[in-house]
């Protein structure tokens, strides 16, 4: 979504809505329909609130049937990229700040409540000394049922552990001299725990220097969750190698399957299925050349998957033309060359992807340029994370 300033954006009502954890109505004996809020997190200080269906039948299998906004500050306070919904409390959403506060010096972290939109806690976190790139703050996140665990971007990366229940700052973990130091120049951590909520997953984007660009190969731990937030300990239980292509490739935020089984990691140029188990590469799903993947989470029955695009959409084509009545997209061609600055709008856009066939299906669907669109603010949209709440 565009990056905006505070006061830019008319404050959008916040809907009540349908809550659940597992979501399905029926059309036909082969084909579910899923009913669902979409919560993706902007760079503008908002989560946009996409009320969906999902046909997977459908030529634009993801239906946008009401677009709001859940406000957590401005542009500049709280540029967001981690919408992190409580599993034990699905009225709840955790999140963290990808930038330094300029007015506190700090990153926040915080919870809203998702039936009057109202945030309940927002903290400031101190920068420890050990981190000397702090453009990117945080990013993923993880949670138990006693802790919500935001992960870091910076270099050196960290893993922060707060208390649910009053955000109290618990455990700062960081993976240098432990069993997960890859021993080599990385960008970037992200991360996020396993259904159960026993395990937690780390990527790290080995680079070519820290904080420098990605070589193409993305590290991949599964560590006890338990010895991490309650013991301060890194154990590793599992270590896998997802390759890619220098420059292009970097693992973002991810998503384990419900029933355990996958996991679904953005890498930016492409999506990754891998094995939750055995951390293997199951399907490498290549994005569009405007396109870059930065989440992607399952249905609750794991047989698909919504993916988040950060897309250029040409000023020539899309761009002008998605509105709230017409939030599907075609798919656009790259144009020869480097687009200028005034060729596109970048937009924040869900496409699909059929977990058994392995493969994206039908047109994408903009949660972004739709409201700004309307409301006639003309700066890029940049979406990052999502979480959902699923209605039966």
């Amino acid at each position: 979504m565009k990056i905006v300033k505070k006061n830019v954006l008319k404050n959008a009502l916040i809907g009540a809505m349908a809550l659940g954890l597992v979501g399905l109505g029926t059309t036909s004996q082969a084909q579910k329909v899923y009913t669902t809020t979409f919560y993706v997190a902007g760079m503008g200080g908002h989560f946009a609130k996409a009320e969906m269906t999902i046909d997977p039948s459908l030529p634009a299998p993801l239906q946008l049937h009401k677009l709001t906004r859940v406000v957590i500050g401005d542009a500049d306070s709280h540029p967001t990229h981690d919408a992190r919904i409580d599993n034990m409390n699905r009225n709840i959403m955790f999140w963290s700040t990808y930038h330094i506060d300029p007015a506190t010096g700090m990153p926040h972290v915080g919870k809203t409540n998702l039936l009057t939109g109202k945030v309940l806690e927002d903290v400031n976190v101190s920068i420890p000394p050990q981190a000397t790139h702090t453009h990117h703050v945080y990013c993923a996140s993880a949670q138990t049922d006693k802790y919500y665990i935001p992960i870091t971007m910076t270099n050196k990366a960290y893993i922060d552990v707060f208390r649910k229940s009053d955000l109290k700052h618990v455990r700062r973990v960081f993976l240098e001299g432990t069993a997960a130091d890859i021993h080599k120049p990385y960008l970037f951590y992200h991360g996020t725990n396993s259904p159960d909520m026993k395990e937690m997953l780390i990527t790290i984007n080995e680079a070519a220097k820290p904080q420098g660009a990605p070589i193409g190969k993305m590290d991949m731990f599964l560590l006890d969750m338990d010895a991490l937030v309650n013991h301060g300990k890194v154990k590793v239980l599992a270590h896998g190698i997802a390759p890619g292509a220098p420059g292009k490739t970097m693992s973002f935020r991810q998503y384990f399957s419900p029933d355990g089984n996958y996991i679904a990691n953005s890498g930016a140029d492409r999506m990754y299925l891998i094995d939750a188990h055995t951390l293997k590469v199951l399907d490498v799903a290549m994005m569009g050349k405007l396109e870059e993947n930065h989440d992607d989470i399952f249905t609750p029955d794991s047989k698909y998957i919504i993916a988040t695009s950060r897309t250029k959409t040409l000023e020539s084509g899309n761009a002008q033309k998605i509105s709230m009545k017409n939030p599907s997209c075609t798919t656009e061609v790259a144009p020869k060359g480097q687009l200028g600055p005034n060729d596109y709008l970048m937009d924040g856009q869900l496409k699909l992807y059929d977990v058994k066939a392995r493969k994206f299906i039908g047109k994408a669907t903009s949660v972004c340029l739709p409201c700004h669109n309307e409301e006639g603010v003309d700066q890029h949209a940049v979406l990052c994370g999502i979480d959902a709440n699923w209605k039966i």
